[in-house]
């Protein structure tokens, strides 16, 4: 085998030099452009990450806003409520106000005063005791 390796006879020895350089040369830029790629994409992929973050973000503090809004909203249509029930309330005290009979039953009531000529007895409530 020895001797058959000395058969073999280089030919064109610059051109397989040169061969040899401009594959080296090409390996040299792919391993450059496959750098440049995977900076490119890990750069990229921080975007999207720092994107994904700050949308959450915005996302969970809107919602939280949001509930707060909801929680603040049915406390004021409870207080709603309450006043439009306070309202009936003393729209019905103006009515009653305004009727002499009750205002002369709230005056013997609370203040006992009476009609001339009239006396007024105070009775105590019956209890079961």
């Amino acid at each position: 085998m020895i001797s058959e390796k000395k058969k073999v006879t280089e030919i064109n020895k610059p051109y397989v030099k040169e061969q040899a350089k401009e594959q080296e040369r090409l390996k040299a830029a792919s391993t450059k452009r496959r750098r440049g790629l995977v900076r490119r994409l890990t750069a990229l992929s921080i975007a999207g990450v720092i994107l994904a973050v700050v949308f959450t973000v915005l996302l969970v503090s809107q919602w939280s806003t949001l509930e707060a809004k909801k929680a603040e909203r049915a406390e004021l249509e409870n207080k709603l409520e309450e006043l439009h029930a306070e309202e009936s309330r003393l729209k019905q005290d103006v009515k009653n106000y305004n009727d002499l009979d009750y205002i002369a039953e709230v005056a013997r009531r609370d203040y006992y005063l009476t009609k001339p000529g009239e006396t007024l007895f105070k009775v105590p409530n019956e209890s079961t005791d």
